[in-house]
């Protein structure tokens, strides 16, 4: 006997192609999503932004961003942790800075995690003195 899928379902999915490093195929579950009139929360958005982020698609990850923004979702710390992780991975500190400027103007102040991000990837580059 089968369940039929819903929102919290392909959620699930999502997040779990992330967790195994198939960030395309999370992505067209996340279409399918938005093709039933199913509104992915920030939790869905946040794992394809990471799955993107940690496969090089940093651009594709900003753009996601742009599209959670006009349907009303709201970035939040973990979302802004996985691009400012991504950007450390590529070196785009200016990026960076301005996601930090951006995550502190809607009130979320960095965690232990995003410095631990911060601190690594400044140390890696040799940039001691910003880290």
């Amino acid at each position: 006997m089968g369940y039929p899928f819903d929102v919290y379902t392909y959620g699930v999915l999502v997040n779990g192609f992330c967790k195994t490093g198939d960030t395309l195929v999370a992505v067209r579950w996340l279409r399918k999503m938005e093709e039933r009139n199913w509104k992915p929360n920030v939790v869905v958005y946040s794992s394809v932004v990471d799955g993107l982020c940690k496969d090089g698609l940093v651009h594709e990850a900003l753009n996601l961003f742009s599209e959670m923004s006009g349907k009303g979702v709201l970035p939040n710390l973990v979302t802004y942790t996985c691009w400012i992780q991504g950007l450390c991975n590529f070196g785009r500190w200016k990026e960076v800075g301005s996601l930090l400027d951006e995550m502190m103007k809607m009130g979320m102040m960095p965690d232990v995690q995003t410095l631990n991000i911060l601190v690594d990837s400044f140390c890696k580059e040799g940039k001691v003195m910003q880290a």
